[in-house]
């Protein structure tokens, strides 16, 4: 059994870049999710209320989720690789994995709209 002070010690160590990005990548699904079920479904519902707009969310979703889990191979090969200085792509993906979650459900709520 660990003491206190073991335990202390470990959340003083910041997490591994690998575990950065994996946490990057679990919120922005999420975001996703949620732009998609507030932004996209009350575009996409029609009077009959039928289960297809539904069921193009959960598409959506899984379609996303490979590459979303490639990016996540990708850091820990990386990691693994122990190259020295990783923070300018960890920036550089990140940056294009919120870009990505935020705007493509923006995107397409914008031409789903503006489409009739």
């Amino acid at each position: 059994m660990a003491s206190r002070a073991e335990n202390h010690a470990n959340f003083d160590e910041a997490p591994s870049i690998a575990k950065r990005m994996s946490t990057h990548i679990a919120y922005a699904l999420v975001a996703y999710t949620l732009l998609l079920i507030f932004e996209v479904s009350p575009q996409m519902e029609g009077r009959d209320m039928s289960i297809m707009p539904y069921f193009l969310l959960v598409v959506l979703v899984g379609l996303v989720i490979m590459p979303c889990r490639n990016l996540e191979r990708r850091w820990q090969r990386l990691e693994a690789g122990d190259s020295a200085n990783l923070d300018a792509t960890f920036r550089r993906d990140a940056t294009v994995l919120w870009i990505g979650a935020i705007g493509f459900p923006t995107l397409l709520m914008t031409m789903i709209w503006v489409i009739p």
